[in-house]
Parts: C-alpha cells; structure tokens; sequence
C-alpha cells in the first residue's frame, strides 16, 4: 500500500491526522489589528510544556466546528518558547475567527490531558494581555513608546509539577516570556489522590479527576469559609 502523501507549507507539515491551519495573508496592512475578525493567540506552551497534542486540537476543532489560522512573523514577538534549536514559536501567533474565540478557549479550558506513568496532570488557564503589534514591528524594525499595541492570548500549563505562565505583574524591560512557577496544591492534592487508585488507566482518569477535583474544590471553599468565620468569632 502506498504511503499517504504529506503536504506542506512555509511552515507545518500536514499529515492526515494533523488539523489544518490556514495561513493569513496581510497584503496592504500595517499591523494585525489593520485585519478585524480575529482573535490571535500563542499556543506554544501548550505544545512546549503541556503535553498537548494535534490530536487533542483536532479533537476540540472537530467538535467545535473551528478554523485555526496562522502567520509566522520576521521579528520575534517572545522568548524562552524554544524546542531543541527551533524557536519558530517565539515568531509565531494563530489565529481564530472572533465569533469562534469562546468555542476555542472553552475546548482547551475544558481538557486535561495525563501521563499515567509519569503521574502527571496537565491542564491550562488562558491569560491576555498587550503586546507591540507584531505586524508593525516587521514593517518598522522598531519597537517604541507610540509602537501600536494589540490584545492577545496565551495558554498557561497547570500542573501537578510545575506552572508555566506569562507573569503579567512584572514590569521587566524586552520581550515577554514565560515563567515557571511553583504547581498549586490543588493539582498536586487531586494528582496524589488520581494516581492512588489502582490500575487507573486513560479511560478512567478523567472522570475520576473532575470528581476529585470538585471535592477538593467544595473542600478549599469550605476551609475558606470556615476561616472567614473563625476570624468573625475572634472579634
């Protein structure tokens, strides 16, 4: 049998499996805010750090009935979001429609993904916040005070090792990057729980984790509540 051809662009090598993303073409624009309609976003540390996969988006794309779009700039918007020697990331944004932007932070919100053998829980939080347009910043080779800014999105990665996020308080000079954080012990306390029970596989894990996740959560609140209280009581 012969092997599926591949296709290909500038940038991603599609496979039949992999979910198509469509490159935007900016043709007279000065900067993406210049091209309404869309809502740009950064996926790397989804990919990088997230143990996210084409599989899982393709998941959400299906279901959601989304397109993803694309474009790779000249002039690196980021730092740190590296794979070996590539750092195509730090360049990169994509792109969904606006009128699909809900269906796709809710699809990502809504996943976890686990390494049962590594005993780790992945799941992610969407920040926003301003950067330089990155369209501008190609055409001008320069970043100053009245450069034009946009809003994007990034995904953070929530784990029970670590967390991986912009810190959007810090007011440290040059390009944004992410930092890792210590995990909180919501996930830690829901992962030791998880992966206590036994022959716990992928089929299983999931609605294991949302039920030990909730109890946790009613458990935080109720520990909270009971604080506040105390506090009340000591008056």
């Amino acid at each position: 049998m012969e092997a599926p051809k591949q296709h290909s662009d500038d940038v991603y090598t599609f496979k039949p499996f992999r979910v198509p993303k469509f490159k935007i073409e900016f043709s007279k624009a000065n900067g993406i805010s210049d091209v309404p309609g869309y809502s740009w976003y950064t996926p790397a540390a989804l990919y990088l750090w997230g143990r996210f996969s084409e599989t899982t988006l393709s998941d959400i794309v299906s279901k959601k009935n989304l397109s993803i779009f694309w474009y790779q700039f000249e002039q690196p918007i980021f730092q740190y979001f590296q794979s070996g020697s590539d750092k195509s990331w730090n360049h990169t944004l994509w792109a969904v429609k606006d009128s699909e932007k809900s269906a796709l932070v809710d699809g990502i919100l809504e996943s976890v993904q686990f390494d049962i053998p590594n005993k780790l829980i992945y799941q992610y939080a969407m920040q926003s916040f301003n950067i330089a347009d990155p369209l501008t910043v190609d055409k001008e080779k320069f970043v100053g005070p009245n450069t034009k800014k946009v809003e994007i999105m990034a995904f953070a990665v929530l784990s029970n090792q670590g967390q991986y996020a912009f810190n959007l308080r810090s007011s440290k000079p040059g390009l944004p990057g992410m930092s890792k954080f210590k995990p909180d012990n919501l996930h830690v306390s829901a992962a030791s729980r998880l992966f206590s029970i036994p022959n716990l596989n992928t089929d299983k894990a999931f609605d294991a984790y949302k039920t030990i996740l909730n109890d946790q959560q009613d458990t935080n609140r109720y520990d909270e509540q009971e604080k506040e209280w105390n506090k009340g009581v000591k008056k």
